[in-house]
């Protein structure tokens, strides 16, 4: 029968491996044989030791800190988007900041965030998103900063135009006692005023309508004959300034169409909720990992206060058996010195009566040298 590479490679392992490590019946054995000996209570001891620091590094999860500094960075990105999106509303309103649109940090800042979201993204579809939204964020800046510019230069043209429509309005009440033919400069009036209201509603609104309307009024401009060469010096300037508008304000509405199409705020919005959404996750996980951390170190505790109970009481009952054992051997000690010193006396009452019959036959006995001291003393 032929076997697989793996198969093989397996059936090695096993072969290599303890029989209880494949058998569970010899396993369970072998547990209970050495759990109680001093290796088996050290491997149990660091394996408790271990879990505990698993468990505390899964509470010091160092991803959390990364999305944590990653949702901060996103929320600041949000807000340069949100501020490059007022700059343009008040620059399109007529109404500009002291401030620069773009500031020379604002966009660093931008790719920092998203750098990091990238390098923290799981999926290829998410990082391929950030990349794109990176290179709107790049665009953007420009585009804001294009659009401040032509929104300046289309302000000051408008401006110019309502300069150039007071000097008509100042001309044609200089003429109007020395022209004849005032019909004629009431009409360049009420035509340079239409022209600057058509202007007006053009600035505000750039329309392909109010564009029409508006190059059809300042085709009439040059139009207008047998006027004061003050007064025809006027209208021309004012139709240069028209032209001027004409020209710019086409540019100022490409690019505010250019940023509605790059959607850089609702696509910052989508990906810091999806790392908010995750930092929220994550915040639970480590939530649930240091309840779980609490609950192993409080039942480790009570495990180390059991077996601590169980120490002292174990040395108080070999503190109770050493004295109970030192009574034993102490009643013991004392029997021993009593038949000692029993067999003492009875040796030397045989000894004295030895003695006496020595001397009774009339024969002086020699004593032993263990004999001499009782001896001596008997004599004393």
């Amino acid at each position: 029968m032929r076997i697989s590479v793996s198969e093989w490679s397996t059936l090695r392992l096993a072969l290599k491996l303890p029989r209880a490590a494949v058998n569970p019946g010899l396993m369970t054995v072998a547990v209970r044989r050495h759990a109680g000996t001093r290796r088996g209570i050290a491997v149990v001891g660091a394996i408790l030791f271990t879990l505990l620091v698993f468990l505390h590094a899964k509470t010091s999860d160092p991803a959390l800190s990364r999305l944590t500094d990653i949702t901060a960075q996103l929320a600041s990105a949000k807000l340069i988007d949100a501020g490059w999106d007022r700059a343009a509303v008040q620059a399109r309103a007529d109404a500009p900041s002291t401030r620069q649109a773009v500031q020379p940090s604002d966009l660093p800042r931008v790719l920092r965030a998203l750098d990091a979201a990238a390098a923290e993204a799981r999926t290829t579809v998410l990082r391929t998103n950030i990349a794109e939204l990176r290179k709107a964020f790049v665009e953007k800046a420009d585009v804001v900063l294009r659009f401040a510019t032509a929104s300046a230069d289309s302000r000051q043209a408008l401006a110019a135009a309502r300069r150039a429509d007071a000097a008509i309005t100042g001309l044609i009440r200089q003429a109007w006692s020395e022209f004849p033919q005032r019909d004629r400069l009431v009409a360049a009036e009420n035509l340079a005023v239409r022209v600057i209201a058509e202007a007006h509603q053009y600035h505000h609104s750039p329309t392909a309508a109010h564009r029409a309307s508006l190059e059809t009024h300042t085709l009439d401009l040059p139009r207008a004959q047998s006027l004061p060469k003050a007064v025809q010096a006027g209208l021309l300037r004012l139709e240069t300034d028209v032209h001027q508008i004409l020209l710019l304000k086409p540019l100022e509405h490409m690019l505010t169409e250019r940023l509605t199409a790059l959607r850089t705020g609702p696509r910052i919005d989508e990906l810091s909720e999806l790392y908010q959404s995750e930092l929220s996750q994550a915040l639970a996980r480590r939530d649930g990992w240091r309840t779980a951390l609490i609950v192993y170190t409080i039942a480790l505790i009570g495990l180390l206060a059991y077996f601590g109970v169980r120490a002292i009481a174990r040395f108080r009952d070999l503190e109770m058996l050493y004295a109970a054992q030192t009574r034993e051997l102490a009643k013991a000690l004392l029997k021993l010195r009593g038949s000692d010193s029993a067999a003492s006396v009875t040796e030397l009452q045989r000894n004295r009566n030895q003695a006496t019959g020595d001397q009774t036959r009339g024969l002086t006995p020699v004593p032993d040298d263990e004999d001499a001291p009782i001896i001596s003393e008997r004599r004393r």
